[in-house]
């Protein structure tokens, strides 16, 4: 029936495993849970637990593959034909997280993934971090507004799939940030039908601002490589949508400038100060550009 599959990386799974087996054990259905260990230098989860059940396994790698190869050795290894999978800094906001996505599964036949969408803690102590505040401003949507634009809103770290479907459409990609559209790409490519529906996880590790830039960085360049491979198209990136615009215009080479100029002192202020996100979509569309 249900194969739940969680990649990590020094990120303890034990509250998450503990929470998504009682879920699952209540739901009389078959299932696993398979927690895989990307080579971490920590503890992600008591291995004397994995004795009281064989419901429960871990793996582990010898070295640090990435999350989305790691995805697809947990794939290999799972044995039903639906998978859920949700990242280890995720956990659901409800007691009826599992039994929702079953419910919508028995709904929607046709349907072939379902995204339950991210959301943040009222209670997060560092609001003022630049990754909750994009959190919430940017990926916390309801089902009702991600479903006005569906291929730019796919959040793989909560997501019901097939895994057929699964296997059609991971396409073998550097480990990099960014990758979601590409994944988004395939949905779109394949005519996958999906929906999206209002099943939150929570997400707890908010990286600090250096951390969280680095990453925006990255993945605007893979963005971009992956949209000079075809990979993606508009539907799946306001980046590149904004890229298309700003050529027509002829104004690429002074968005380069600009950037270049500016670069440094817009990094400083958002690390530094609680600037409109504007200034970060500036950032990120420069990198974009700057190839």
């Amino acid at each position: 029936m249900l194969s739940i599959l969680i990649p990590t990386l020094n990120f303890n799974v034990e509250k998450l495993v503990e929470e998504l087996y009682n879920q699952a054990s209540s739901c009389n259905i078959d299932f696993e849970i398979i927690i895989g260990d990307d080579f971490s230098s920590k503890i992600v989860y008591n291995s004397s637990e994995l004795i009281k059940t064989d419901l429960i396994q871990l793996f582990r790698v010898e070295t640090s593959v990435g999350r989305t190869e790691m995805r697809k050795q947990l794939s290999l290894k799972a044995k039903y034909s639906w998978i859920l999978y949700i990242d280890a800094d995720m956990f659901p906001n409800e007691k009826k997280y599992l039994p929702n996505y079953l419910i919508e599964m028995q709904k929607n036949p046709d349907k072939k993934i379902f995204f339950g969408g991210y959301s943040y803690s009222k209670q997060y102590s560092g609001k003022g971090r630049l990754r909750f505040r994009y959190g919430i401003k940017r990926e916390f949507k309801s089902a009702l507004k991600r479903e006005i634009k569906p291929y730019r809103n796919v959040y793989s770290g909560n997501m019901l799939i097939h895994r057929e479907t699964f296997e059609l459409i991971n396409i073998p990609l550097e480990n990099v940030y960014g990758l979601d559209l590409a994944f988004s790409g395939q949905l779109e490519f394949h005519k996958i039908p999906f929906k999206h529906i209002d099943n939150y996880t929570c997400h707890r590790d908010i990286d600090d601002n250096n951390t969280f830039l680095l990453k925006s960085k990255e993945a605007s360049i893979t963005i971009r490589n992956l949209y000079d491979q075809g990979l993606i198209n508009p539907k799946q990136s306001k980046l590149i949508w904004a890229y298309i615009l700003i050529k027509k215009l002829h104004l690429i080479k002074i968005v380069k400038l600009k950037g270049r100029l500016l670069s440094p002192l817009i990094f400083w202020m958002l690390i530094n100060f609680r600037v409109p996100l504007i200034t970060l979509d500036f950032y990120k569309f420069y990198h974009f550009c700057k190839k």
